[in-house]
């Protein structure tokens, strides 16, 4: 188990990368970029940004850690061998706001301790500075906001404002009990901002459902350390729960691969905030589209 002289390193080394990755992306905003779309009808795009900021990530974290694994959302990893701690990078999260020049998205870095979250940073862009805004956290060490500790109250406001996904009302339950208290909703496209701004206080609770792993891993533990809930939603006995690692075993190193498929239903924010609103709302289950990507998978082996 790594000790707190370790992931102060680890963090400290996070924040570093973070911020490198940040100047370059802030290089590439507003300029020409060359596009490709992972998904059809011109959806998930990627461009030189992301790539520029996930080889930059790589070669430092393979620089500082040799002997540690990575996973990126732009790259497969160069082996599936389970190590005990994995670098979990997302080097442009809100690519489709970096294209329109909206100055909302994240570069993601956090490293994974047999799946847990122990060390994560987050650059934001700040207005008038490449340097943006750096938050960070480790396991135990608490949240900061560039060299602000962060620490949420834990209250529930009279009004709440909340950062959901643009698909929230069809996408989840609503107890009617509920329909009237959740506040103000936001989407900003970049799940990496919403939680920054959750672990500031900014939104009273930010829920996600089917994000993946390098989406989630560097906010959960900021949250975490910042006061916050992160709970998850167990899709077997319906109920929500704090969340212990990202994979299906919390004893054992995930290998990169289950690291990918990893999926969850997530909720973050106020402690009392989450637990009012996780008591009133579900995701829906889709079953007939479940099944068709299901079948769809089946013949597309």
């Amino acid at each position: 188990m790594l000790d707190d002289s370790q992931l102060q390193e680890m963090e400290h080394a996070a924040a570093a990368m973070a911020r490198s990755a940040g100047v370059i992306l802030a290089g590439y905003f507003d300029q020409p970029l060359s596009v490709d779309y992972k998904s059809a009808n011109a959806r998930n795009p990627v461009t030189d940004a992301d790539h520029a900021a996930d080889e930059h990530l790589r070669t430092e974290i393979a620089r500082r850690f040799p002997e540690h694994g990575v996973v990126t959302e732009e790259s497969e990893s160069e082996s599936d061998d389970a190590r005990d701690v994995t670098w979990v990078v997302d080097p442009l999260d809100g690519t489709t706001n970096f294209l329109h020049g909206l100055p909302v998205f994240a570069c993601m870095v956090a490293a994974l301790e047999q799946g847990r979250p122990v060390a994560s940073a987050i650059y934001t862009p700040r207005i008038g500075t490449a340097e943006g805004r750096i938050t960070r956290a480790r396991k135990g060490g608490g949240a900061c906001d560039d060299d602000v500790p962060l620490t949420l109250e834990s209250h529930d406001p009279p009004r709440r404002m909340a950062a959901v996904p643009g698909y929230f009302l069809r996408m989840f339950s609503q107890h009617r009990r509920l329909r009237r208290r959740l506040g103000d909703l936001r989407t900003t496209g970049s799940v990496g901002y919403e939680l920054v701004m959750t672990a500031r206080g900014v939104f009273d609770y930010a829920v996600f459902n089917g994000p993946l792993v390098w989406d989630l891993a560097a906010g959960t533990l900021i949250v975490r350390e910042a006061g916050g809930s992160a709970l998850l939603r167990d899709p077997r006995s319906r109920r929500w729960g704090e969340f212990t690692a990202f994979a299906s075993d919390g004893s054992r190193a995930p290998r990169p691969s289950e690291l990918r498929r990893w999926r969850g239903a997530m909720a973050f924010g106020r402690p009392p905030v989450v637990e009012a609103i996780t008591s009133g709302i579900a995701p829906h289950a889709f079953r007939v589209r479940n099944l068709q990507r299901r079948v769809g998978g089946m013949f597309g082996r």
